[in-house]
């Protein structure tokens, strides 16, 4: 749990830093960039090893988000965008603010899941992302 717990850490932080645009919504990190970062870790705990990870999405009110389960773990790196969780990172196997978004798996966190338009525009991201 402390190495996954490490790389979703560093990526966090790789996020905090991305200035690229890329066609993304990562600009404003982590505000509005749920959807996007989601795909982005999600293929980077892949790359690591991690398994396959599910898109998961609820709603709040007339706002959404997203974050990543794959099916014992929640992990999310962007809900410190809401005034009511103050976590960057979190990486849990509960978690009674993501219940309470009523949320669901909507798809398999993959960068190919958009087309290939939007699998380009990740990978390019990923790449920026990577580099030191």
């Amino acid at each position: 749990m402390d190495d996954l717990i490490a790389l979703v850490s560093d990526f966090r932080a790789r996020l905090e830093s991305y200035r690229d645009d890329h066609g993304l919504t990562l600009q404003s990190f982590p505000e509005g960039a749920c959807g996007d970062a989601s795909i982005l870790l999600a293929h980077h705990l892949t790359q690591h090893g991690f398994g396959t990870f599910r898109y998961m999405c609820g709603r709040r009110g007339d706002a959404t988000h997203a974050w990543l389960s794959d099916g014992e773990l929640i992990i999310d790196i962007t809900a410190d965008q809401f005034d009511d969780f103050d976590v960057p990172v979190f990486v849990s196997s509960t978690s009674s603010w993501h219940d309470a978004l009523d949320g669901g798996d909507i798809h398999e966190a993959a960068i190919t899941v958009w087309g290939d338009e939007w699998a380009a525009k990740f990978r390019a991201a990923y790449v920026a992302l990577m580099m030191d």
